[in-house]
């Protein structure tokens, strides 16, 4: 029996107001950790994996994205994992699924406990991205 590849995506929804950036994640019900929106790439669904992602989002949380642009691309051996990003004009009231236990914004500078490790990377990565692109406009 050979080993499975796996690939998929995850969306971090952001909002900011002025100087104040949050983040919308779910907190799963099958690891009961906070994590942002995503999940396994599928051939039948999905063209690319920033297909993934948009359906992913809509599924977990009820909000349509329309616009995203690439964080990173995380790859392993057999694995590969896409993160994008959208900015939300409002902080949209998200629709969980059974996928969550709880869904909602948090400020970047205060993350709910318990946050999965991974997410905690993906965060990192986009924070790192936005100070880069913030930086570039002063």
């Amino acid at each position: 029996m050979g080993m499975r590849s796996y690939k998929g995506a995850g969306m971090i929804l952001f909002h900011k107001d002025g100087d104040r950036l949050s983040v919308l994640l779910e907190k799963r019900s099958d690891n009961h950790t906070w994590a942002i929106p995503g999940g396994g790439y599928s051939p039948v669904k999905d063209k690319s994996l920033l297909d993934t992602a948009i359906r992913e989002t809509l599924e977990e949380t009820g909000i349509q994205v329309r616009e995203a642009s690439l964080i990173r691309t995380y790859r392993l051996p057999l694995f590969t994992y896409a993160v994008y990003a959208s900015e939300s004009g409002s902080k949209v009231i998200p629709k969980k699924n059974w996928e969550s236990d709880e869904i909602q914004w948090f400020h970047i500078k205060k993350l709910p406990k318990g946050i999965n490790w991974m997410t905690m990377i993906e965060l990192n990565d986009f924070i790192r991205r936005e100070d880069r692109i913030c930086g570039q406009k002063s």
